[in-house]
C-alpha cells in the first residue's frame, strides 16, 4: 500500500514538473519564433548597438552607415525590440537590422542576426 501511494505521488510530481517545463518552453519558445516587440536575448558577445549617420542610418542600416556605437551587449542580455529594418549591411546571411532598447538605456540599430531569432524577419515586428 505505502509503496503504490509513493509511486502514485511520484508519477503526480513527475507529470506536474513537465507540465510546467511545457509552460516555460511554449513561452520561450514563443519569443525565439518571434511574435511581436518585445524582449529578445543575444547570443553573442560585444555586439554594437549603433545610431548617428542620420538619415542614411534609420533608411538602411549598417555599420557603415550607422558610425556611432552607442553601446556593446552580450549574452545573456536581452534587448526590448521596436522595429526591423532591412539594412545596407548583412551579417551571417541576415539583411534586417532591429532597433533596440538596451538594460543601459541606449537605443539604436543592431544586427538582427544576433537576436535569438528561429528566422531573419521576426514576426509580428513592424518594420522602422
Amino acid at each position: 500500500m505505502i509503496r503504490s501511494v509513493r509511486t502514485a505521488a511520484a508519477a503526480v510530481a513527475s507529470t506536474a514538473v513537465a507540465a510546467a517545463g511545457l509552460v516555460f518552453g511554449t513561452a520561450s519558445s514563443a519569443q525565439a519564433t518571434g511574435h511581436g516587440e518585445g524582449y529578445y536575448g543575444v547570443w553573442a558577445s560585444g555586439v554594437n548597438v549603433r545610431a548617428g549617420g542620420g538619415e542614411q542610418c534609420y533608411l538602411y542600416p549598417s555599420a557603415a552607415n550607422c558610425p556611432t556605437v552607442q553601446t556593446t551587449v552580450s549574452s545573456p542580455a536581452q534587448v526590448w525590440v521596436y522595429c526591423q529594418q532591412e539594412g545596407a549591411q548583412s551579417v551571417g546571411g541576415n539583411p534586417y537590422w532591429v532597433w533596440v532598447l538596451t538594460s543601459s538605456g541606449h537605443r539604436g540599430y543592431m544586427a538582427s542576426y544576433y537576436t535569438d531569432n528561429a528566422t531573419n524577419w521576426i514576426d509580428g515586428v513592424p518594420t522602422c
